[in-house]
């Protein structure tokens, strides 16, 4: 299977995997700063596959903090929309794992150009997303360690 992925210094990285389509970002960082959001999306929509991907999760890991303002969030939401380019998703699932990432989520996507859904679970997120594999699969893509890919 192929894969292809970026971790970025903070933590947080992409994996993508063209062959079904299909990419995770996991945040997992304890703060999540705009600026490496920022370059993370930057990196994730300049990758060669990225033209391939059509569903997307974004995994944000319940120890990550967000120590931005709604100010950022409305020009990250943009950053999201428009730059480097557009998103080419069907589907957006954010999974989410505590009120406060979820109630930024839901003010996120809010202002988002696409068709963005949040969850709490995997099951929840496979089912949203409605891809072609498995859930065994996919269970084993989102808990697919990225050390095991870099090294």
């Amino acid at each position: 299977m192929k894969r292809n992925s970026n971790l970025d210094l903070t933590g947080n990285y992409y994996i993508m995997y063209p062959e079904h389509s299909f990419a995770i970002v996991r945040l997992q960082t304890p703060k999540l700063h705009y600026n490496d959001l920022e370059q993370l999306n930057y990196n994730y929509k300049n990758h060669p596959f990225y033209p391939n991907i059509k569903s997307l999760l974004i995994d944000i890991d319940k120890r990550c903090r967000v120590p931005f303002s709604i100010k950022d969030l409305n020009r990250l939401a943009n950053l999201y929309n428009i730059e480097p380019q557009e998103n080419n998703h069907n589907i957006i699932v954010w999974r989410v794992s505590k009120p406060i990432i979820t109630a930024l989520t839901h003010l996120f996507i809010g202002q988002t150009m696409d068709n963005s859904k949040y969850c709490s679970t995997i099951q929840k997120a496979y089912n949203l997303l409605n891809l072609d594999m498995d859930f065994e699969l996919f269970n084993s893509l989102c808990h697919y360690q990225l050390s095991t890919v870099n090294g």
